[in-house]
């Protein structure tokens, strides 16, 4: 006796059509049981998987702090009541740093119009910016150890000079 067939090999039909089309059923039923399914990938595990990488930008670093100034003087004062304050400090600087560079600057408000701003410059760096060298001068420090600037400084509300020690 022949060997038993399978049920979905059983088929009256020996013809050889009917036959591969009995032995493709559970392929093709398998094909539509299977299609249904999501196929595991790298985006199953991951779901940026794929995508174009999208760069982070850092932000920046804001730089050092500016060095506070070795003194500042407002002209709002009279002469007398910073000068000798002034005298000490660079006698003191020039103690510990006899070659010290001593920077004056004097920085007006950066408001009105240019002219009026390069006429307020004029004014606080002719009198007061003069005023602070030559009492730097007059405690020790020789002339080129000076050195004078002006501009204009939005931060400020009233002509002031600030003087830096390097």
């Amino acid at each position: 006796m022949p060997p038993s067939r399978p049920a979905f090999l059983a088929s009256t039909n020996t013809c050889p059509a009917a036959r591969v089309r009995a032995a493709l059923r559970p392929a093709l039923l398998a094909c539509l049981l299977l299609g249904g399914c999501k196929l595991i990938d790298q985006r199953t595990f991951d779901s940026a998987a794929g995508r174009v990488p999208v760069p982070v930008v850092q932000p920046t670093r804001p730089g050092p702090a500016a060095p506070p100034p070795l003194a500042l003087v407002r002209f709002q004062a009279a002469p007398d009541t910073w000068q000798p304050g002034l005298t000490d400090i660079v006698r003191m600087a020039l103690s510990r740093k006899p070659l010290a560079l001593f920077r004056v600057q004097t920085l007006v408000p950066a408001n009105g119009s240019p002219e009026a701003q390069t006429q307020s410059l004029a004014d606080a760096g002719g009198t007061g910016g003069r005023q602070v060298a030559e009492t730097i001068i007059a405690a020790g420090a020789s002339s080129a150890q000076v050195e004078m600037s002006a501009m204009t400084d939005a931060s400020v509300t009233a002509p002031e000079v600030r003087v830096y020690v390097k």
